[in-house]
């Protein structure tokens, strides 16, 4: 099928090429009925704006890169679509890629292939969601060095800090700690922690610990794609090596923590009576669980805010200055699991 090009639409309507291409973009100097008659000749003609060539003239394709880990992650899906709202509210479009991630989180070759894809694209921005530091030494070092180069902003996050880019840093020692002592205050001192003992929430966890005199546990668990049957078996081997559960439960992400509630209840043991449970991430399903999982999170609305802000401040020149970092604190919800 031929391509419908402005000429055609203009020899539909008897009107100029140039009257078409104004009248699309809605100029104020060509008149409301004519304006209507064009865009109707171009709905019925099936006719597409040709976004290369607009590109080409504008130097800019109005598109932002956004490369995260964990898509299957519900957390990070409704990030995503919150991120997408505002883009769009800005005149922008967002082309998303996965980025791989193994169960010793280390960096996969294909991840840098998948980012200089989304540059290759001509993107305006790169939004970048990890868990590698993304220092000049580490794989992502000379993408963001050539970024820069290029005036391209870049704003990342879930990683340390880097002179690098733009970077949201999110507070999770703080989030750990809060959410043991939250633990702690409730009357709560055999308290074992699910999940890996080299992130920032445990050592929250293990200061909030150490704070009241109290002796840390952990069960070790890796990040395979089926966070949920992590969680329950990990509670599983834990029941079939001890007589009894701990008293609570802090897991590093909510859907462990669900899976633990399974194990437990299968096991014939209540929560919170018999075993306290709390997470990280506040997902929207864990208020529907039963019981309602406490969590410590944040809104993903105003964590897209305050990704896509940082990145609209560069795209319109408002910050011009070195890399700027923000730290963002989470919400502890109390709900009925502890």
């Amino acid at each position: 099928m031929p391509v419908v090009t402005l000429k055609d639409i203009a020899n539909l309507v008897g009107v100029s090429v140039n009257t078409v291409s104004r009248g699309l973009k809605d100029k104020p100097d060509i008149g409301l009925k004519t304006r209507q008659r064009i865009k109707e000749a171009a709905a019925a003609l099936g006719y597409r704006p040709n976004l290369n060539a607009r590109s080409l003239v504008l130097q800019k394709t109005s598109t932002i890169g956004v490369a995260v880990t964990e898509m299957d992650n519900p957390v990070r899906m409704e990030f995503c679509e919150k991120l997408r709202v505002r883009a769009e509210r800005d005149g922008y479009r967002l082309l998303t890629t996965s980025l791989a991630q193994n169960d010793e989180q280390e960096w996969s070759t294909g991840n840098t292939g998948s980012i200089e894809d989304l540059l290759a694209r001509r993107v305006d921005g790169l939004i970048i969601g990890t868990i590698w530091g993304l220092t000049g030494e580490q794989p992502l070092g000379p993408l963001l060095k050539e970024c820069r180069q290029t005036e391209t902003p870049v704003v990342v996050f879930g990683t340390p800090e880097t002179e690098l880019a733009d970077c949201i840093e999110i507070d999770f020692f703080d989030s750990g700690y809060r959410l043991t002592e939250h633990l702690i205050r409730k009357g709560y001192r055999s308290i074992s922690y699910f999940g890996k003992p080299d992130d920032a929430r445990f050592e929250g966890y293990e200061k909030a610990m150490k704070d009241h005199g109290l002796e840390q546990w952990f069960r070790i668990w890796n990040h395979p794609a089926n966070r949920l049957r992590v969680g329950q078996d990990t509670m599983n081997l834990y029941l079939e090596q001890n007589s009894r559960p701990p008293q609570a439960i802090v897991a590093s992400n909510d859907l462990g923590a669900i899976g633990i509630i399974s194990s437990l209840k299968k096991h014939g043991l209540r929560v919170p009576q018999d075993c306290a449970v709390a997470g990280f991430d506040n997902i929207a399903i864990g208020e529907f669980i039963d019981p309602p999982l406490t969590s410590i999170g944040f809104d993903n609305s105003t964590f897209a805010d305050a990704v896509w802000n940082m990145m609209i401040r560069r795209l319109r020149k408002l910050e011009t200055g070195p890399a700027q970092k923000i730290t963002l604190n989470q919400e502890l919800v109390i709900r009925e699991s502890c």
